[in-house]
């Protein structure tokens, strides 16, 4: 069984990005939102998988989807992750902080990262994620959210450089780390993923830019130290980070744990390797939502052969991590990154 999972609860998105098309895709048919998984095969589901680690739910954008605090406090209760964490565009103010509060009410013993995307500073925000007046709402929702007074929530801040904002990304380090000062705070780059429906689209950064811009990054969050589990995640991603650099200036791949040591749920119930390579292992609702059945079928089998056979590029985050801790090679890198914050 995977250690960590990822749940994309829908395909409804109020943002138009220039890196990203679900919004885009949404807007022109929102029938594409239609037929997601319920709320009740959702707690099917969840009731099917045991215990894990870590959890991801994300969109579109996710509290667009009414029910779904309800979803993330359910599987809080049956599954009792360490870690939950949710990325958000940060545009629903009211519905994020009343979902966060339900969220928290049920939550137990698991930490709650909400992860609020900032691509730019200003009017620049707006311009890349399609939306005018997400940079006002995203600044509101931080306030909102610093209010809740619960040790279990950690805001969290993820930037995605392209072609559209790496020339800018020193200012958006400066403004996330000392304005926004937030516990937790990722910076991956724009990728082409099925998920996201923009293949063919010109968005990667160069890769020289790409690169400086990361070990700015690296070097301005040296002096942001943080402790308990805000530092253990940390040192998951100055591997990452350290990875992304090394595939940036020579493509060799690495090993891919995806459908070994975690997968992807999509809104339909289909269940992908990860959502850039996409590998279809089966669809939930064609094992009765039994997930234990379609993770040892002989469908996921053929996908973990195909997997095990080549090297991957794709640099994820989540997925990163995961390949992290399931490398007995690599571990050496998470010890040395975790006390060199020390």
């Amino acid at each position: 069984m995977p250690l960590t999972m990822s749940f994309v609860t829908t395909d409804r998105c109020n943002s138009i990005c220039k890196t990203c098309n679900i919004g885009k895709r949404y807007l022109e048919d929102p029938s594409v939102a239609d037929g997601e998984l319920t709320l009740d095969e959702y707690t099917t589901l969840f009731r099917s998988i045991g215990r894990l680690e870590w959890v991801t739910f994300s969109g579109g954008e996710p509290f667009m989807r009414p029910d779904f605090p309800e979803i993330v406090a359910r599987l809080a209760e049956i599954i009792e992750p360490r870690v939950i964490n949710i990325p958000t565009n940060a545009t629903l103010v009211r519905a994020t902080t009343r979902g966060v509060a339900k969220i928290l009410s049920r939550l137990g013993r698991s930490e709650l990262v909400l992860n609020l995307s900032l691509d730019g500073v200003g009017p620049r925000h707006d311009d890349v994620r399609g939306f005018e007046g997400n940079f006002a709402l995203f600044e509101r929702a931080v306030d909102e959210l610093k209010k809740i007074d619960d040790p279990r929530l950690v805001i969290g801040v993820n930037t995605v450089l392209s072609r559209f904002n790496v020339s800018e990304a020193e200012t958006i380090f400066d403004y996330v780390l000392e304005r926004v000062a937030p516990a937790s705070y990722v910076v991956e780059v724009a990728q082409i993923r099925p998920e996201y429906h923009n293949q063919g689209d010109a968005i990667a950064p160069l890769a020289a830019e790409t690169a400086g811009a990361i070990d700015r990054f690296v070097e301005k969050s040296r002096m942001h130290a943080r402790r308990g589990i805000p530092r253990l995640v940390r040192a998951f991603r100055r591997k990452y980070y350290s990875d992304v650099r090394r595939e940036l200036v020579d493509a060799r791949g690495h090993a891919c744990y995806s459908a070994f040591g975690t997968c992807s749920v999509m809104p339909h119930g289909e269940v992908w390797s990860n959502t850039q390579r996409a590998d279809v292992l089966g669809n939930v609702r064609d094992f009765g939502l039994d997930f234990p059945a379609l993770w040892f079928s002989a469908g996921a089998d053929r996908v973990r052969d195909a997997i095990r056979r080549e090297r991957c590029h794709c640099e994820t985050s989540n997925v990163a991590y995961t390949n992290a801790l399931m490398n007995l090679g690599e571990l050496p890198k998470l010890f040395y990154y975790y006390l060199r914050d020390a």
